[in-house]
């Protein structure tokens, strides 16, 4: 089994905003998922095509991510990649290489 977890995620965009909104009073933002509209994981990455194994896209508005992911080994290539989409729609990819 291949564990994938997230502990944290800063969107600068979604960041900016806020502090742009804010005024006199700083922006505090207590999780890191409030952030994301969804994580897809690509199990065997090619470097080129995404390819969706695994997404965690959250039903209501009010749910969040759950920021931690199993996959079976066996289906698990040489590089996983893990892909978060912001709030704002931005996208980020980040490759990860198995030890």
């Amino acid at each position: 089994m291949v564990v994938v977890e997230i502990v944290d995620f800063i969107s600068p965009t979604i960041v900016e905003r806020l502090h742009e909104q804010a005024g006199v009073l700083k922006p505090k933002i207590d999780d890191w998922r409030v952030m994301v509209d969804c994580v897809m994981i690509d199990s065997d990455y090619d470097g080129q095509v995404f390819r969706v194994a695994l997404s965690d896209v959250p039903e209501r508005k009010t749910d969040l991510v759950a920021g931690r992911y199993e996959l079976p080994a066996d289906r698990v290539g040489k590089t996983v990649a893990l892909k978060i989409v912001d709030m704002l729609g931005e996208e980020l990819l980040i490759p990860l290489r198995q030890h």
